[in-house]
């Protein structure tokens, strides 16, 4: 009886927090500008156990599909639930990824590159980007580079585009074209995201632009987001701009063994609900 009662009274207590731990961690996730999203749920990443470490960890995710760390492709739906009553499964592919363009295309380990979800007229997902497609010379140009994992669309008029390299840091690609029937041909390579300025090796990064909040880069330790530097006086006054400076993710470091995956506009929490940046 009496261990029976110690039982339930452990138990009580990691519920109860547990929940605590839960609400800090929302509230501290709306207070960075998110809002709360729906429930989430996906076996494969997402165990009971969380002393489990065999299970699979994740990548990379884009809107519609989850990229495990070992390239295995997991397409996603946030609504509706699929036949497994999950909001995740396995793709119906046995292609792998090894790097990213856009979020839209993705190079296998077969050296071929395939769209990662519908591209209207293009192709459909997991089939194979054709080389009279008209974005097909930028992407064999960047994802042809040795060490490149992940390639962001800065200024395509410009030929800006930034790129995850496996030296830990982000390079911007500066890419020109003489003229339509010239293959284009990169000019100049920088260094934008050090590694050295954000506590460790670069692992992920998108760019939406250096005025949006969803703009983020993320270390093998922290994680780094844009922000507003005068916010209390570019929305008070008409006349007043607002300037943007990226900065560390304090709620995401403070709570990372809480994260389940995170992209720059949506976040997924390992207990289950997603929250989405509020533009």
């Amino acid at each position: 009886m009496k261990k029976t009662i110690c039982f339930l009274i452990v138990f009580m207590f990691v519920i109860v927090f547990c929940s605590g731990c839960e609400g800090d961690i929302t509230r501290s996730l709306r207070h960075e500008g998110f809002s709360v999203g729906g429930d989430f749920s996906c076996d494969e990443f997402m165990p009971e156990d969380k002393d489990d470490t065999s299970y699979k960890k994740i990548r990379y995710l884009t809107s519609s599909s989850i990229i495990s760390e070992d390239g295995e492709l997991y397409e996603i739906s946030l609504g509706q639930k699929y036949a497994n009553n999950s909001n995740c499964k396995k793709a119906d592919t046995d292609l792998d990824v090894v790097s990213l363009f856009d979020d839209k295309v993705f190079k296998s380990s077969d050296g071929k590159y395939y769209y990662l979800k519908d591209d209207g007229t293009r192709g459909e997902k997991y089939t194979e980007v054709a080389s009279n497609d008209s974005d097909y010379p930028i992407i064999d140009l960047l994802l042809k580079q040795t060490g490149t994992y992940k390639v962001n669309t800065v200024d395509s008029k410009a030929g800006i585009y930034y790129a995850l390299k496996n030296d830990g840091n982000v390079y911007s690609y500066k890419v020109v074209q003489a003229d339509r029937n010239t293959p284009p041909a990169i000019e100049s390579m920088t260094m934008v995201y050090n590694k050295n300025d954000f506590s460790g090796s670069i692992i992920d990064f998108n760019y939406y632009g250096e005025n949006s909040g969803s703009t983020f880069v993320m270390s093998d330790s922290k994680a780094f987001k844009m922000y507003v530097k005068n916010e209390k006086e570019c929305t008070k006054y008409a006349d007043v701009a607002c300037k943007f400076e990226m900065r560390e993710f304090e709620s995401y470091t403070e709570n990372k063994d809480y994260i389940l995956a995170y992209n720059g506009s949506l976040l997924i929490t390992t207990y289950g609900k997603t929250f989405n940046v509020i533009s």
